[in-house]
């Protein structure tokens, strides 16, 4: 029989910050990726300089990860939770720019009001993007 593989919310959130992380590499720019999951960071240590494998939920956390008001942070995580609890741990650093992945309507509304910077839904931009193709087809 075939096998299909599913993708989880959390696959879609993997390759995000994937690549996220290598085309800023690429491109010289210096990133930590930070994940509770060891096996993610493992995985990009022979691309990605400066990884750790943490739960950066809490302001102590983010402060020995040494995230300070001018970091650019980028939130891939699929759980909504998590999402809100580093963002909120993020403003009560004085972090200014924070673009966050949020996979739905409500997502996105909480994370507006904790003050993100740039919110961006990738399934339903890549959805919006193929509607429109098969529009002009």
């Amino acid at each position: 029989g075939v096998v299909h593989r599913v993708e989880t919310a959390e696959d879609v959130a993997v390759e995000l910050r994937e690549a996220v992380a290598l085309r800023l590499v690429e491109e010289g720019r210096r990133v930590l990726g930070v994940d509770v999951d060891e096996a993610a960071v493992t995985a990009l240590a022979d691309q990605v300089d400066h990884l750790a494998i943490a739960e950066a939920r809490d302001e102590e956390t983010l402060r020995q990860l040494d995230i300070r008001p001018d970091t650019l942070v980028v939130l891939g995580m699929a759980p909504v939770a998590a999402s809100l609890m580093t963002a909120t741990a993020l403003n009560e650093l004085g972090v200014r720019e924070i673009w966050a992945k949020a996979g739905s309507r409500q997502h996105v509304e909480a994370l507006t009001r904790l003050g993100v910077s740039r919110i961006i839904q990738p399934e339903r931009e890549a959805g919006l993007a193929m509607a429109s193709e098969i529009l002009r087809r």
